[in-house]
């Protein structure tokens, strides 16, 4: 009997559960929005005015609003993987976005630090003013 409680309590918690395979993809975020800054080629807040899901990533056009490096036009285009974890962006929507610069064109990674302004108070607070686009 205690053989089969410990073969029991050894395949319940050695087996992976299913609950874990729905857990999600990313890690939190321990680095800090200044490591953040340093290591991204463009950080600004924008508006999505034209998504298109149509190629083998996620495209955004957006109306900049206000950067903090590496954005000086009032609109710009960003790429995504097409993953659970990156942004889906949508008309209307407000992203703080953090970007790398890959052939001339401005992608975000999956897990970035990129998320829905409603999402972004703290990151917004540590950012402080940014500057807004030239004409």
């Amino acid at each position: 009997m205690r053989v089969t409680v410990l073969c029991f309590l050894a395949v319940f918690f050695w087996c992976p559960t299913r609950q874990a395979s729905t857990a999600v993809r990313c890690a939190p975020q321990l680095k800090s929005v200044a490591g953040t800054l340093k290591q991204s080629d463009a950080v600004f807040v924008g508006e999505v005015i034209e998504p298109n899901d149509a190629g083998s990533f996620r495209e955004a056009r957006l109306q900049v609003e206000q950067s903090w490096k590496g954005v000086e036009t009032r609109e710009v285009v960003v790429l995504a993987p097409r993953t659970a974890e990156s942004a889906h962006y949508r008309v209307g929507e407000r992203y703080l976005v953090f970007a790398s610069l890959q052939n001339g064109k401005l992608f975000t990674a999956n897990c970035s630090r990129t998320k829905r302004i409603e999402h972004a108070a703290e990151d917004l607070k540590q950012l402080g003013a940014g500057k807004k686009p030239k004409a």
